[in-house]
């Protein structure tokens, strides 16, 4: 009796799976559309299998970012074969692929379809495969493939590369488009000096959707290059080791990610032997910043090898520095907008980076509008605009314990900037401030000095860039 009712069971729960099966396969459709097409097309499974003469059959290696290696064998129809049928326009330049469940995924038309994709065996030898639509897929060999839902499946451009977060499954949507596609951000660098050498980190806004090439010969890097970033952020962050450099150096280093442009080329020269700068002997404090800002042309120096920590800048010179370190070359407003105020010459190298400071709330002159740009920088006036091309908002001031700092030597004015300035790290003890009894001195209305300028401003930028510490400067 026993025996009979396992039976019975075990049909019915295989009952169950066919009908499950049978309705998974009548519902599944892949629609084809978007203004990068001339037809849309929708598709049902049974559409699809019935292209057997298109039908194709490959293996795939992959990798994830944990990351380990994996290979798939598949079948299924080629996109490029989907995407003709649909007519696809010339124009075409993105193509989004989109799950049941409303995951997507990006890419341009170029590295999907145009450029090569490989599958890797172990014995070394590439082999070309296409782009596909895959319909059946194993673990093991051909003869075991099994009906799976609708999935993107491709090959590497390189050994290792990591594409299997790029799969997209139960896929239902393609949409093709004509826009054009934005680049990526370039990569940043993170330059530290120490007994060993110089330790750099390769840095990237979207450093989980891009993987960072690089090349230390001089060279320029591409997916064949070494990986810096080898897991996700989430997963082993542990083997994303910093490069330890040990003599006069040329790192160069591009993002490349699904879906957009590779990024601008950034490059780096660490150099060893003779010092950058030849009078920072007083300035250990300050050096690694003034080095760090001066690699990526942010600063200069004034000529023979000096660097002039000690000197004097002048409030048009500030601004300068800190549009420049941001990344906003001020170009955009050199044609804008132009009476903010009346001692500004709008065509000299310092006037589009004013007007921007304006429009960015980071300066707002003197009361008799004027801006006086050639006034020597105070050092309550540096912290201030440093803390706004921040873009700190009030309320971000007010989180950070203004109240309960007691500091002096300053006007009124500055101090929210300053107390904010204090808790980020942002001032040097003992430099920028010295601390007593009864909390902390600044000569707030004393000249910077460029060795306090370069240290606030390489802070800020840890602060608003977290583990950045200047841009990197494309070729």
């Amino acid at each position: 009796m026993k025996t009979l009712k396992y039976g019975l069971y075990l049909m019915f729960v295989t009952m169950l799976l066919f009908t499950a099966t049978t309705a998974f396969a009548a519902d599944e459709t892949l629609t084809i559309s978007g203004d990068g097409i001339n037809k849309t097309i929708t598709y049902s499974r049974s559409d699809l299998e019935a292209l057997k003469t298109i039908m194709a059959q490959h293996t795939y290696s992959l990798a994830n970012n944990f990351p380990t290696e994996k290979t798939e064998y598949a079948a299924g129809i080629p996109l490029l074969y989907l995407l003709q049928q649909a007519e696809i326009k010339e124009a075409a330049q993105l193509i989004a692929f989109t799950a049941s469940d409303g995951y997507k995924r990006i890419f341009t038309i170029e590295e999907l379809l145009y450029t090569p994709r490989y599958y890797f065996p172990s014995t070394g030898e590439k082999q070309p495969v296409p782009v596909m639509v895959c319909l059946r897929n194993s673990a093991d060999n051909f003869k075991s493939l099994e009906p799976m839902e609708f999935k993107l499946i491709l090959g590497q451009r390189s050994i290792g590369e990591q594409t299997n977060p790029w799969l997209v499954k139960n896929l239902s949507l393609i949409e093709v488009s004509c826009e054009k596609p934005e680049k990526w951000a370039q990569v940043t660098f993170n330059r530290v000096s120490g007994p060993q050498g110089v330790t750099l980190q390769l840095l990237h806004e979207n450093i989980d959707s891009v993987k960072i090439y690089y090349t230390t010969d001089g060279s320029n890097p591409t997916v064949e290059s070494k990986m810096y970033n080898i897991s996700a952020s989430y997963y082993q962050p542990q083997l994303n080791q910093p490069l330890v450099i040990d003599k006069t150096t040329v790192v160069k280093a591009v993002a490349i990610g699904a879906g957009r442009e590779d990024s601008q080329l950034a490059s780096l020269t660490v150099s060893f032997g003779e010092a950058m700068f030849s009078d920072l002997a007083d300035y250990e404090w300050a050096k690694p910043a003034i080095e760090t800002l001066a690699d990526k042309g942010i600063i200069a120096g004034m000529g023979n090898n000096r660097f002039e920590p000690s000197a004097s800048l002048s409030r048009a010179m500030f601004v300068t520095m800190l549009g420049r370190a941001i990344n906003d070359t001020g170009n955009a407003y050199v044609n804008g907008k132009k009476d903010s105020f009346s001692d500004i010459d709008f065509n000299s190298w310092y006037g589009p980076y004013i007007q921007w400071a304006v429009d960015k709330n980071i300066v707002s002159g003197y009361p008799d509008g004027l801006f006086m740009p050639h006034k020597a920088l105070t050092l309550e006036e540096m912290i201030v605009m440093a803390v706004r091309a921040g873009k700190t908002s009030s309320a971000s001031l007010a989180e950070n314990g203004i109240s309960a700092l007691s500091i002096s030597g300053i006007s009124t004015w500055a101090l929210p900037y300053i107390s904010f300035a204090l808790n980020n790290n942002m001032l040097a003890n003992e430099h920028l401030l010295q601390k007593n009894t009864n909390g902390y001195q600044i000569e707030g209305k004393k000249a910077a000095s460029r060795a306090e300028a370069a240290f606030v401003l390489n802070q800020l930028l840890l602060l608003i860039k977290p583990q950045h510490s200047a841009f990197g400067v494309g070729e």
